[in-house]
């Protein structure tokens, strides 16, 4: 597979940032349930036809795809709710944090060596954060620290998910993980509808279209981020550093798409952030 690993997680992160503007427009017409039930469910009817062999999987490894789904969704849910009240440019910004997370858990649970052109990549990663951060007028009106905490929380929660991928892809096929992981999602947050009595309609499909193009951009690009994490080359570290680079995605869309202010300041900030994500792969 050489370096094609490189490849994939770069395309799930370009993926993973078009989505960001697309969660930002689909909140505009829909509940944030109502989205990611309907999100997971036609993304589960995508991954079927490719899952032959997901009951082969042993019962052991289908409850730790029940837990990898319980941390997404967790994620998802949070980052839904956070990104309804900010700029998409900040939010994507602000998912860079994750970085922290990832690599602590791939150092230490994973065993994955720490170098210096880790470091250094991590250290601008962490200083293109911060320096958003000091840009008082970037942060939209209605953020507060509880939906700061839950922008960071769905980084927390995406992190354990990243790691398990690198762990569960050595005893499973990339098809038998989404598929369960797809199921398990669909019956947690129908679940969620049920405990929320929440009223919801099949119609939206018909009018927030955004929903269906974001699970196929999902089912892909997931796809894409299990075969990288099937590849022993592959590392966390490393992966969680080129997953930044949905920063540029985030930015670019806030700046033609919605019109926010300081896309340059942003723009610089995420430069930070590329120059970060270079260094240790180039090196």
């Amino acid at each position: 597979m050489g370096n094609l690993w490189v490849i994939f997680v770069l395309i799930y992160s370009l993926l993973k940032g078009s989505r960001e503007a697309m969660k930002k427009m689909a909140v505009k017409k829909s509940s944030s349930t109502e989205i990611l039930f309907f999100y997971t469910l036609i993304g589960f009817i995508i991954t079927i036809p490719f899952s032959q062999n997901a009951f082969a999987l042993k019962p052991l490894f289908i409850f730790f795809a029940f837990i990898k789904a319980l941390a997404v969704c967790t994620a998802w849910y949070l980052g839904l709710t956070a990104i309804n009240k900010m700029s998409v440019s900040l939010y994507g910004i602000m998912d860079l944090s994750r970085m922290i997370f990832s690599t602590t858990f791939g150092v230490f649970l994973l065993g994955e060596p720490f170098t210096w052109q880790k470091g250094i990549g991590i250290i601008l990663v962490l200083t293109g954060l911060m320096l958003v951060n000091l840009k008082k007028d970037t942060v939209s009106k209605g953020v507060t620290l509880p939906i700061l905490m839950a922008a960071l929380g769905n980084c927390l929660f995406n992190a354990i998910s990243g790691t398990m991928d690198k762990v569960l892809m050595r005893y499973m096929e990339s098809s038998q993980l989404q598929f369960w992981f797809m199921l398990f999602s669909v019956v947690i947050f129908g679940t969620l509808i049920l405990i929320k009595r929440e009223k919801i309609s099949i119609k939206c499909l018909k009018t927030n279209y955004w929903i269906p193009i974001m699970s196929i951009s999902l089912i892909l690009g997931d796809k894409l981020l299990f075969e990288a994490n099937a590849d022993p080359q592959s590392q966390v570290t490393i992966m969680t550093i080129i997953k930044q680079s949905s920063v540029i995605i985030t930015v670019l869309s806030g700046w033609l798409i919605f019109k926010e202010k300081n896309i340059l300041y942003k723009a610089f900030c995420a430069a930070v952030v590329l120059v970060g994500i270079l260094i240790p792969i180039l090196l």
